[in-house]
């Protein structure tokens, strides 16, 4: 029994190894992520050095499963619809972060890694501003505004994706750090907060002004400040710019990437009337688009999907799984709210990271299809379920 003991050990910390990587690596590459995540699995199934451990989200998280697998069934055309349940695999994430990140060990080289990491992409999105805001004084295009259709992207494809991606991982990181003499790991997290400023993602911005009141309720003013005051500073400087990016949605009528977000909601709206219980079909709102628009210029409108998690579920998959998305939603705040209570400092301060990310992502997703974003999807699900880690392992009992 001894032997077998310490053969499961190093197996678990080698696949803890790959699940953090799995992690990190959302932040440069959605294809290398998901092949870490395949290999992780692979290696539990192979080893089996400990038993899974289901985070009380899990339920839930199997209605909104069912209920998208019951709108495909209902769907016009099922053989297009089914991009979001081979998704079903990406929902593992969360379960691999509660069963491996159970201590303060794993929890300081996930907080040390991603830092790291997200530093680096945000570090590099801060020069791709520079150097496109220098190409947008010489040419004056708006395709070259880094401001609006040229903004950073970090190591990832598209803004939206890199800009919701720091979002998590600035949320996760500032409550983590409280108590922790992490030097340059503070000034690492600055750098995210700096290019989630420079990003001039709107919905981004909500979202990490959401998450921040929320950390700031359990958080000491002195380390908060820590963070905030470099990115205020920053926030400070390129205030010109920001107050014209955000006077184009009232200036500027209209203006696409608001008048058309406008429009994306009633469009959602009509369909959630026409399929109130399954929606028009997982993959189907932009099949149906057309049909369900009344505004002009539909040829300058992205209409892949919605820009909103909410009515995007809804219109997709129909009203049965949008109740399954809040009570999956709802369950983790009311989960991470308790946690936040413990007089575990541990367990604490991992929930109130936990809260404080999914604030920040539900404000996001108010303004863009977030849940769909393979990678976004899968950093929130590893963030969120660490401190289910904590709570179900509840060993250890050190100050954070």
């Amino acid at each position: 029994m001894v032997e077998s003991a310490s053969m499961r050990r190093p197996a678990e910390d080698w696949l803890f190894g790959l699940a953090l990587a799995t992690a990190a690596t959302t932040l440069i590459s959605i294809s290398a992520a998901q092949i870490l995540l395949t290999l992780t699995l692979i290696g539990w199934l192979v080893f089996r050095p400990i038993r899974p451990r289901w985070p009380a989200y899990s339920l839930p998280l199997a209605a909104f499963m069912l209920t998208t697998l019951l709108s495909l069934a209902m769907s016009s055309d099922p053989s297009v619809g089914f991009g979001p349940v081979a998704k079903f695999v990406l929902f593992s994430t969360g379960i691999i972060a509660a069963s491996f990140v159970t201590n303060e060990r794993r929890l300081t080289q996930t907080v040390k890694t991603l830092v790291v990491v997200a530093s680096l992409a945000s570090g590099a999105a801060c020069v791709q501003f520079v150097l496109q805001y220098s190409r947008y004084l010489t040419t004056g295009s708006l395709a070259d505004d880094p401001t609006v259709l040229a903004r950073v992207t970090g190591f990832m494809g598209h803004w939206m994706t890199f800009s919701g991606e720091q979002l998590l991982v600035f949320c996760a990181v500032v409550p983590l750090l409280v108590g922790r003499k992490l030097g340059w790991y503070w000034i690492g997290a600055a750098i995210i907060g700096t290019a989630l400023v420079l990003s001039f993602t709107r919905g981004v911005w909500v979202g990490a002004l959401a998450g921040t009141l929320v950390a700031g309720l359990y958080l000491p003013i002195r380390q908060l400040a820590r963070i905030l005051i470099p990115v205020t500073i920053v926030v400070v400087l390129a205030s010109t710019l920001i107050v014209r990016r955000v006077s184009m949605s009232f200036l500027d009528e209209g203006f696409v990437p608001d008048s058309g977000r406008i429009e994306m909601l009633g469009v959602g709206s009509r369909m959630i009337l026409d399929y109130p219980l399954f929606g028009v079909g997982p993959e189907r709102v932009v099949a149906e688009f057309e049909s369900y628009y009344q505004g002009e210029d539909l040829e300058d409108l992205y209409t892949g999907h919605l820009h909103n998690s909410f009515m995007q579920i809804a219109a997709e998959r129909g009203l049965l799984c949008l109740a399954a998305l809040l009570w999956f939603l709802i369950r983790i705040g009311l989960d991470m709210t308790r946690g936040a209570r413990s007089p575990d400092p541990l367990t604490k301060w991992s929930s109130v990271s936990g809260l404080t990310v999914l604030v920040a992502f539900v404000f996001a997703g108010l303004f863009e299809y977030n849940f769909g974003d393979s990678e976004v999807l899968m950093l929130f699900l590893f963030l969120v379920s660490i401190p289910y880690g904590i709570m179900q392992k509840g060993t250890t009992r050190n100050e954070i």
